[in-house]
């Protein structure tokens, strides 16, 4: 029997929720504004943003940076939709670079490789719950000034050098969609240290309005023509995360640790049954780094691999590239193509993850059966290919 994840907090802090009969954020809120402030503590960044997704929370961030149409990111070649359709949405140009093929992890030498004169930020993913090379990363973005985002969705309380993953760059994204760390069922966090980028990130979540956290000063509308005004200072989506979410998601928060302990326990077991079988290799983990599965990706044979999120193959870029536009009709550069073998390494590796569930919902017994049909599946294989 699996181990529920929901259960009495939750449902006091909604029925909370219900009896105060106001399930929208409003102007200063209750649920997230504990939320931000409790994350914000735990993570060790000065301002948190709750919104609606991970996606937003990825889209909200970049915008904190105050990017503009037209400008370049980097993202890496291998890591889910969610991270490049963001940039798309502000107008800027994604650009797909190289990935560590032990880790499909953004390498810093992919990111040297592709930037340009247009180039303003990197996102850098977390994937799988494994931190990234963030020294050499910072170095290359420190060489050519560019802000980076650190894209946590997959990878809650994990350690880079002792150091919390989510903290090292300019601004970082979390989401809280049902199969992560921390849950809302749909939700995402932005956090920062940076006071205008948490103040940008916070208008264009909630429509341009300045409805600031932690006693930060917003401006005001003037009356026009004797009329007065809402105070949309800037463009904005309505990202607000709703007091629904931010009750479950707090009370999901009070629980992080004993999750964390259950994904370490299962990543154990599947380290346990594959140690040392034949054409399986374990994650690489990076020197002086602590990861914190999400998945547990392991290298197997190509023909048993399921790892298929290479962004530039998808349809809608290739309609991008058809079109030489990107969807909301800003051109692309000659430079930027989004073809078959612009990111060798990532597509010759991206083939060979398998990933192995370690939520902590699954029962032990669930986990280690998993591995273990995936080493018979392996051995099978190879045997029928005389290896």
């Amino acid at each position: 029997m699996s181990d529920p994840c929901f259960g009495e907090v939750e449902l006091a802090f909604l029925g909370e929720v219900i009896d105060r009969q106001e399930l929208w954020r409003g102007t200063r809120g209750n649920f997230v504004a504990r939320l931000e402030e409790a994350f914000g503590q735990r993570l060790g960044r000065d301002y948190v943003l709750g919104v609606t997704s991970g996606t937003c929370a990825n889209e909200t961030a970049l915008a904190g940076l105050g990017l503009e149409p037209g400008d370049e990111v980097i993202c890496p070649a291998t890591a889910p939709l969610f991270v490049s359709m963001p940039v798309v949405s502000l107008g800027c140009i994604p650009v797909f670079a190289e990935t560590d093929p032990r880790t499909l992890i953004l390498s810093p030498e992919g990111i040297e490789a592709r930037v340009t004169p247009k180039t303003r930020a990197i996102v850098v993913v977390h994937l799988f719950g494994q931190p990234a090379p963030m020294d050499e990363i910072l170095a290359v973005a420190r060489r050519h000034n560019l802000k980076v985002v650190e894209d946590c969705a997959q990878a809650y309380d994990c350690y880079y050098k002792a150091r919390k993953a989510g903290t090292l760059g300019d601004v970082v994204c979390f989401s809280m969609q049902q199969s992560k760390h921390l849950t809302s069922g749909e939700g995402g966090l932005v956090a920062t240290d940076d006071p205008e980028v948490y103040k940008r990130a916070a208008m264009y979540a909630n429509c341009g309005m300045p409805w600031f956290q932690y006693g930060l000063e917003a401006p005001r509308a003037e009356p026009l023509a004797g009329l007065r005004t809402r105070g949309h200072y800037t463009f904005g989506h309505n990202y607000r995360m709703s007091e629904l979410q931010g009750a479950v998601a707090l009370a999901q928060l009070g629980k992080l640790d004993a999750f964390n302990a259950r994904r370490r326990e299962h990543a154990a077991i599947i380290e346990s049954e594959l140690r040392g079988a034949a054409a399986i290799e374990l994650p690489y983990v990076y020197p002086d780094t602590t990861p914190n599965y999400w998945f547990y990706p392991v290298r197997v044979p190509v023909a048993l691999g399921t790892y298929s999120e290479i962004n530039y193959l998808e349809v809608v870029y290739q309609r991008m590239q058809q079109e030489r536009r990107t969807s909301v009709g800003y051109p692309l550069p000659d430079y930027v193509q989004y073809v078959p073998g612009s990111c060798p390494q990532a597509e010759a590796a991206a083939p060979r993850f398998r990933n192995l569930s370690v939520h902590p919902s699954l029962p032990s017994e669930a986990v280690r059966e998993g591995a273990r049909s995936l080493r018979e599946a392996v051995q099978t294989h190879c045997e029928a290919r005389g290896e």
